[in-house]
């Protein structure tokens, strides 16, 4: 029990500590200084000022430069090149939307085993958090990664069995 607590406080001190000094680059709070804090903010303020500038002078560049030519043809609904000559209630096949889902979640699931991926060829990826005693083994964050795999799969099976990928 002792050495969860431990482990606890170890994690904790981690986060207060190391990860705010590093990330904040601060040395403590009695050195703390507002110009110090402003040369680390003002870039992403300034970026941000930037940003937002550009973007609303280019909509109200558009509208002052752009044409306005309105007519009829122009006012017409637009679906993908046709037009359109049905009601708007019709029954619609869902089936593209659920390939597109499908599509979606497994290359969000993808990408959030590519960091893994790049840790577990580092020698500063998963090798230095078991030594620095963040995980305890390697083979558990191996073990997790399977699980996530194997979670994906099983998803796909689902998937396939549901009848997601074919087409009538």
């Amino acid at each position: 029990m002792a050495a969860s607590r431990r482990e606890v406080l170890s994690l904790r001190l981690f986060f207060v500590t190391d990860f705010v000094t590093n990330f904040t680059k601060s040395v403590s709070a009695a050195d703390f200084h507002w110009k110090r804090s402003m040369e680390a903010i003002l870039p992403v303020l300034l970026f941000v000022a930037i940003a937002a500038a550009v973007s609303v002078g280019l909509v109200f560049a558009a509208g002052l430069i752009g044409p306005n030519r309105a007519s009829a043809v122009k006012e017409m609904p637009y679906e993908s090149g046709m037009d359109p000559v049905h009601d708007t209630r019709r029954r619609f096949d869902v089936r593209f939307h659920l390939v597109a889902i499908t599509f979606l979640v497994f290359d969000v699931e993808l990408l959030f085993l590519y960091p893994w991926a790049v840790a577990s060829r580092s020698p500063a990826g998963i090798d230095a958090a078991v030594s620095e005693g963040l995980v305890s083994c390697r083979g558990l964050v191996f073990a997790g990664a399977l699980l996530f795999i194997s979670l994906v799969v099983v998803g796909f099976a689902y998937d396939w069995r549901k009848g997601v990928f074919r087409w009538r």
